[in-house]
């Protein structure tokens, strides 16, 4: 064991050279953004009711509690009696607040009868090695109204078109390789959870999404009351995408409008059901990187995900270097191309999947001859 300070909370964690199911308890240093972001989304919202379902060490729990500043009800939970243990000491070294620590099967701590008098959550977390499919709907109905509901996937090669055979057993989705695979594979994922919560007429909205080195996190808002209009506009965000490999276009499409060919002549790729609205909020994005203050490589993050809010550019981003590789020229700075391509009309933007990737509301054939150009 060693002890290392993140945030402003002091952990006891195990010392190991790699991570994999058989680590005896579980803690991810690089995960320590995700934490951070995790803490200013608790900040902000101020959940009262706050559920770790399967915290590892209870890093992000622990310092939820110990750095948000208010009275939050706080369960910490995990499965491996050591990682309980282990929890149990970081508890101690950190908190003067009431916390409830459990050792228990997550889908057994929120499975309980809430129909009679069990109280649900404001916010659960679920953060998982590997696919957090199996988690996910006893999460759902311990939430309250308005509750957040936080995934963690970090099995991105089903999703992103690696092995997609998996993402079919798993997620019940076609996935593919892309130029763009990283951002096919997170809205594959907020589709899964949202077509999962529509199943119990339950809406949801993104209110923050990110794709980070080996793994996809979404914060989702769950809408229970009046969720009728919630439910139907998660139902029209599902669709699926078109993709051409010889001419680089990608469009949405709704299952009833899939197209065989390309107008190249090339046949289209189809991926999906994924989801083809926002996946993060502009306003949610606003208040978070306010929220954050001091920590720079969350503000960044935040700040490049607000700039692809604009519902002029949800189309999947493209990648520059493919696009000058495959036309054999020189690569022109993105600012000179996103400079041309607003002078000529078209809307413009960076992406936080990738630093050559671009956000445009210009067909592909508009873009790659702005590019050709230089």
């Amino acid at each position: 064991m060693k002890t290392v300070t993140e945030g402003e909370t002091k952990l006891m964690v195990p010392v190991e050279e790699k991570l994999s199911r058989k680590s005896t308890v579980f803690f991810n240093p690089k995960m320590e953004l995700s934490r951070d972001i995790s803490v200013a989304v608790a900040g902000l919202l101020k959940p009262h009711r706050v559920c770790d379902a399967l915290a590892g060490c209870g890093a992000r729990g622990i310092r939820m509690l110990n750095e948000c500043g208010y009275g939050m009800d706080m369960t910490i939970n995990d499965i491996n009696p050591y990682a309980y243990k282990l929890i149990k000491k970081n508890a101690a070294l950190n908190l003067k607040e009431k916390v409830t620590i459990t050792n228990l099967d997550s889908n057994v701590l929120l499975g309980v009868d809430y129909e009679h008098g069990a109280e649900r959550y404001d916010y659960v977390d679920i953060d998982p090695f590997g696919t957090p499919v199996r988690f996910i709907e006893p999460a759902l109905r311990a939430l309250n109204n308005n509750a957040i509901l936080a995934v963690t996937a970090t099995d991105t090669a089903p999703l992103c078109g690696t092995y997609p055979k998996a993402c079919r057993r798993k997620y019940d989705a076609v996935s593919l390789k892309t130029d763009y695979y990283d951002e096919s594979g997170l809205r594959i994922l907020i589709a899964y959870l949202a077509r999962l919560a529509t199943k119990y007429n339950i809406g949801v909205t993104p209110l923050f999404s990110h794709s980070t080195l080996h793994y996809f996190r979404t914060y989702l808002q769950i809408h229970k009351i009046r969720s009728n209009r919630y439910v139907n506009e998660a139902i029209e965000n599902v669709k699926y995408i078109q993709h051409c490999f010889n001419c680089f276009r990608r469009e949405f499409r709704d299952l009833d409008e899939l197209e065989s060919f390309c107008e190249c002549g090339e046949k289209y790729k189809t991926a999906g059901p994924l989801w083809a609205g926002d996946f993060a909020d502009a306003k949610f994005c606003d208040k978070l990187g306010e929220k954050l203050s001091e920590k720079k490589e969350a503000i960044k993050l935040v700040e490049l995900i607000n700039l692809e809010t604009d519902p002029g550019i949800r189309i999947p981003y493209y990648d520059v270097h493919k696009i000058c590789k495959s036309s054999g020229i020189s690569i022109p700075t993105m600012d000179k191309i996103m400079e041309t391509l607003k002078e000529n009309g078209f809307k413009a933007a960076r992406t936080h999947f990738s630093g050559v990737g671009l956000r445009t509301d210009a067909p592909a054939d508009k873009l790659v001859g702005v590019i050709l150009g230089f």
